[in-house]
């Protein structure tokens, strides 16, 4: 009978004091504060100038493929199911929450939040939402499964299904191919 075996991230963290920087991994982090992720999403939703909600899930797309590409790289992880055990072990190490990809596939999947950080600081801030808020997330999701499937930024396209920031117990977020 085969045995699965979870790899555990490995994290590098390091403090520059004299610059006032962290890095995990020897890239340079700002690790989560759920008070500035919302403020920015507050006003992502807010602007009407531009689609920054886009632009917010963009950026944070950049930031985690960049993370996420570079440590299967440097740890040779190349199992389709290690690189999802890493990139959800990640997610919580950064202090974005707890994620759990339901299925995943080339074309399409579905992740689960079952924590938070950014909808549980909305709620704590604003109260409920009245749309979904997690644009942050979506970029990382976007990030994990372009890095799992060895794509380029911009496969995919996560869309937040339900929120905990709108009174659910969880968040669903469906991935889709753009192309297809």
């Amino acid at each position: 009978m085969a045995q699965y075996i979870k790899h555990e991230i490995l994290l590098d963290h390091q403090f520059d004091r004299n610059r006032c920087r962290h890095t995990i991994n020897g890239i340079i982090s700002v690790l989560h504060c759920h008070h500035f992720a919302t403020l920015t999403t507050q006003v992502a939703n807010d602007c009407s100038l531009l689609d920054a909600k886009k632009l917010l899930a963009d950026s944070a797309e950049d930031a985690f493929y960049l993370v996420l590409t570079g440590y299967y790289k440097q740890y040779s992880i190349t199992s389709i199911n290690e690189r999802i055990s890493i990139g959800e072990q990640y997610f919580s190490a950064t202090g974005l929450g707890k994620l759990k990809v339901r299925c995943a596939g080339v074309c399409s999947g579905e992740v689960v939040l079952e924590h938070s950080h950014v909808d549980e600081g909305w709620i704590k801030k604003w109260g409920l939402a009245d749309q979904p808020v997690n644009h942050i997330g979506c970029g990382y999701i976007n990030a994990l499964f372009s890095a799992v499937f060895d794509r380029s930024k911009r496969t995919f396209r996560a869309v937040e299904q339900q929120s905990i920031a709108m009174g659910a117990d969880v968040s669903i977020i469906r991935i889709s191919d753009v192309a297809v």
